[in-house]
């Protein structure tokens, strides 16, 4: 089967890598001109871990990645601490179980992978801007007028978008949206007190703040996301601290200060809502949109539910007898929200 996977980020790639492995031909349609990641801080918890090793790169992604033994839970309007959670920092195989990573330590092995498999394309500089189904086929429309054509269409990232305004997909408008701003900044701008190697959540009532340092501890991953926003569509969007700190005007004293520690920020926003049926449409599917974390110990970015996605997709193939649509429909159903993993100590409420 041809399949056309629209976005060559984390979340396209693992879909190439799940596919291409069980011989399908994929092509990766991005829309830059070279395809490569970004700085972005990701924290790595079991399940992502589990998720990375069944596309075959995680010790790939263990060798780049920096280990952590601590996550604390703060007051984000009073600023007091609420529980220290020690982290068992490493299996009985020497191999990590809660780290810390680039999200380009993730993505270059995930490149890697593509590129050793023959069954899978890379094709940048090619932006999705459209799609028509014919019978058995759908074919998508590139932005400078090339058309290409497959049995079925993954969009992942920012292809994304090509739904926003389709008639076709309206009855998904989300209620409420989330806001995520993120940057990466120099551990010597950062306060003494954050440079111990933990990883911290700062929470409160619909927003959450959290900061780890990244592998060399030279950098610190910093992000602040905002549940039920309302403005502007963000897609990576440069913002300047003091917009950063307009979406928070409820935070507390210590949680801004440490907004304020941060610079060069961008910002994306996505549908604030559980994943479930209504990310297919005929031989189109969504992966890879939620931003939230599946539990507390992981990463806000939603790396976790890329993977899942892309894993899923791949197993589900096994069982769909060959049947496309079949195949696309089962993904659907299955795709309800997990129950989130909250380790002893840490108590309900994290939201």
């Amino acid at each position: 089967m041809r399949i056309l996977v629209a976005g060559g980020g984390v979340s396209g790639l693992a879909t190439a890598v799940a596919l291409g492995a069980r011989g399908h031909h994929v092509l990766v349609l991005e829309q830059r001109p070279v395809l490569t990641g970004d700085g972005a801080g990701v924290r790595l918890a079991p399940p992502a871990f589990r998720l990375l090793d069944r596309l075959g790169i995680g010790d790939a992604v263990r060798e780049r990645s920096l280990v952590i033994d601590e996550f604390r839970v703060m007051d984000g309007a009073t600023g007091e601490p609420v529980s220290a959670i020690a982290l068992p920092a490493r299996h009985g195989d020497g191999r990590p179980t809660h780290a810390t990573a680039h999200r380009l330590d993730v993505y270059e092995p995930l490149l890697e992978a593509c590129w050793e498999l023959e069954s899978v394309q890379l094709l940048a500089d090619s932006r999705v801007v459209g799609y028509t189904e014919h019978g058995e086929s759908v074919v998508a429309t590139l932005a400078d007028g090339r058309s290409v054509t497959g049995d079925a269409l993954i969009l992942s990232g920012t292809a994304r978008s090509v739904v926003r305004r389709d008639p076709r997909w309206a009855d998904r408008t989300p209620r409420s949206r989330l806001a995520v701003y993120h940057t990466v900044l120099p551990m010597e701008l950062v306060a003494d007190r954050w440079q111990d190697g933990a990883a911290t959540s700062w929470v409160g009532a619909q927003w959450q703040v959290a900061h780890f340092p990244l592998p060399d501890s030279r950098y610190l991953s910093l992000s602040a996301t905002r549940h039920r926003y309302g403005g502007a569509d963000l897609d990576g969007t440069r913002v300047d601290l003091e917009q950063v700190l307009a979406a928070f005007p409820e935070i507390g004293y210590a949680a801004r200060n440490v907004l304020t520690m941060g610079r060069d920020w961008r910002a994306w926003t996505v549908p604030d809502r559980a994943a479930g049926a209504g990310r297919v449409r005929g031989r189109v599917a969504l992966v890879g949109e939620r931003a939230e974390a599946s539990g507390p110990l992981e990463d806000p970015g939603g790396l976790r539910h890329a993977l899942e996605d892309a894993v899923d997709l791949g197993t589900g193939w096994d069982a769909s007898a060959g049947d496309a649509l079949r195949w696309l429909a089962d993904f659907d159903a299955r795709r309800t929200a997990p129950a989130p993993e909250v380790p002893t100590g840490c108590g309900g409420g994290l939201r």
